[in-house]
């Protein structure tokens, strides 16, 4: 950075895990001996001030200096006549879904103003791509975070802020994208002022952000609406006007999580990405940017989920949401393949559930399939001893109710065949989940089903439903059956059925190469409250590259049924256990296997 001709220190305001909190920091000064300055700009030369620019960065204010970062780089490479600001609508209020105001902006505690681009503005409202609604943006700090920024750095720069609501369509954004690039592409730079993963323990937060990373280096447009972050909408608007303008290189600049930053990484944070495209034949590049992401799939896996019985019965009417009230529905969002072992059949009908606890004929309401939908889940497993409890037809149409809410499922309880393998294709990586019914399936086929997948050189994944019923270490049966699936080319097995966590292993092929095993990942929602045990259970978030497989263990734990995040002494209790067969690969609760 220039030299400094005046500091100011800033008390503000920020959002840190959902909970308001105070950082003070220093704020970039006013005035910079730099090309950022209004004098220095005489001298930049046509091929600088009209370089295209397309960054994202964090609104969040814990960040605010690695912000500055960004801005001073960019500001040296490009110096746009208008900044077009693409935001969330935090609030979801306004007259429409994307909505832009004429409104002059001042800085707080400053005479400084950033002035509108009028006539940028009134193109876009006569377009019908855009509503004027300016009482909306008096507190949205998506854009206001970023004004004394774009002050500093871009000081002639005219300003057309834009906000999305959350469910704007990509042609909406298209739409509008290609109205500005057609109004103004030699003369307008666009900055996302977008959070990442919000929540959620800084390590599961690190897994859905490779996703994102991967979703931004890729430019997948399709993708972008999959991705856990605060404007999917305004991710995408950037990757439209970053293939417009012919920006096909994405460099990361930083990567950052607020737990991290304030020493708290099992609590709910914040995760921020800040980088730009650029062309492919330039050369100039931050000294802090990261030139290599490393594509790798991710995935989350939890364990059984039974919705019926007592589950049904408290929770069915408002499709379970109350259910799921202590933990969200970002733990399974942002990653490529999201999965649970759905244990019972689910119904086209509302189901007076029976709360017996020896009930064991299971039939899940058609609500079930709302609660898997508000999850996002993407995958769940029907290789179980329970999805058959209503004979063939209840299962072909508990399949049907899956495709139409164009959930995926995999696996037959009553054996291997053509349904028990699903396969994902993402960032060069090709994964089969195989679902299996060790308990009182027919597993005849499997050992050839493992040798197929893995000789087509897919990344096999063995999802057996088997182990003895509230045993917290695998039985010899299960380890034999593992180092057999292993032998064959199995890469990662996680089991279910025991109904409480067990132990881990990794077994070491006849080539070399290494299996994680998680023997069993207990209950994911259940109505066993009759041990400590099976009233916890592990979710595993984790993701799989061409040099590595990382895995991260989360521990649930049931508060009156409803699952949450474990933390403190009894998450650290639960990974221990797992881990204490695995303590050469497992650190801070992550386990990471080369590959």
């Amino acid at each position: 950075m220039g030299r400094l001709a005046t500091w100011t220190i800033i008390f503000s305001s920020f959002i840190v895990a959902g909970s308001t909190g105070y950082y003070f920091g220093l704020i970039l000064p006013s005035e910079i001996s730099s090309p950022k300055t209004s004098a220095s700009m005489a001298n930049l030369t046509p091929e600088l001030a009209q370089k295209p620019l397309a960054i994202v960065v964090p609104h969040h204010n814990l960040v605010a200096e690695q912000r500055a970062e960004l801005f001073s780089a960019a500001a040296v490479r490009t110096q746009p006549q208008t900044i077009i600001v693409l935001s969330p609508n935090h609030f979801s209020t306004g007259k429409a879904g994307i909505l832009t105001t004429d409104k002059t902006w001042t800085l707080n505690n400053s005479t400084n103003t950033i002035e509108p681009d009028q006539s940028l503005i009134q193109t876009l409202i006569e377009a019908n791509v855009v509503t004027i609604d300016s009482s909306v943006f008096n507190n949205e700090h998506g854009v206001s975070n970023l004004l004394r920024d774009i002050r500093n750095y871009f000081p002639e720069a005219q300003l057309v802020p834009i906000i999305f609501r959350d469910t704007t369509s990509a042609d909406a954004v298209e739409q509008l994208m290609a109205t500005l690039n057609t109004a103004c592409a030699d003369s307008c730079g666009v900055i996302a002022s977008v959070d990442m993963s919000h929540y959620l323990p800084a390590a599961v937060a690190n897994i859905h952000d490779q996703t994102t990373l991967r979703v931004l280096t890729e430019q997948d447009q399709n993708a972008v609406w999959q991705i856990e972050v605060d404007s999917q909408p305004s991710l995408f608007a950037l990757m439209e006007w970053a293939k417009l303008e012919s920006l096909p290189e994405f460099v990361q600049f930083n990567h950052t999580n607020s737990g991290t930053l304030v020493g708290d990484t099992e609590g709910e944070t914040t995760s921020h990405i800040f980088g730009y495209y650029q062309a492919k034949t330039a050369t100039e590049k931050p000294t802090n940017s990261n030139d290599f992401i490393e594509p790798a799939m991710t995935f989350t896996f939890a364990g059984d989920a039974m919705l019926g019985r007592e589950i049904g019965y408290q929770f069915q009417n408002d499709n379970y949401k109350e259910l799921f009230s202590n933990l969200g529905n970002r733990v399974f969002w942002g990653t490529d393949i999201s999965w649970l072992n759905l244990e019972g059949p689910v119904s086209d009908q509302t189901i007076t559930q029976e709360r017996q606890p020896d009930n064991l004929s299971f039939l899940f309401s058609r609500e079930s399939i709302a609660a898997l939908k508000y999850l996002k889940v993407t995958t769940v497993g029907l290789a179980n001893n329970h999805t058959a409890n209503h004979g063939q037809s209840g299962l072909v149409t508990t399949r049907q109710l899956l495709d139409e809410a164009a959930i995926d499922w995999v696996g037959d309880p009553a054996g291997i065949n053509d349904t028990s393998v699903k396969r994902y294709d993402r960032g060069g990586i090709i994964i089969s989940l195989i679902a299996v019914n060790v308990f009182d399936g027919d597993i005849s086929g499997l050992t050839d089903l493992i040798k197929t997948e893995s000789t087509a050189g897919r990344f096999v994944i063995v999802l057996p439903h088997w182990g003895n019923e509230y045993q917290t270490t695998h039985s010899s049966k299960q380890e034999q059956l593992a180092t057999d699936w292993v032998t064959t080319g199995a890469n990662l097995i996680i089991g279910m059925h025991p109904h409480v966590v067990q132990d881990a292993q990794v077994i070491t092929a006849t080539n070399g190469a290494k299996t994680l095993v998680l023997y069993s990942l207990g209950n994911f929602v259940f109505d066993q409250s009759f041990s400590q045990e099976t009233q916890q259970g592990l979710l595993v978030a984790g993701s799989i590259s061409d040099s590595q497989l990382q895995v991260v263990l989360q521990p649930l734990v049931s508060n009156h049924l409803k699952p949450e995040l474990a933390r403190g002494a009894t998450k650290q209790i639960i990974i221990d256990r797992i881990c204490s067969n695995i303590q050469a690969y497992c650190k801070a609760g992550v386990v990471t296997v080369p590959r």
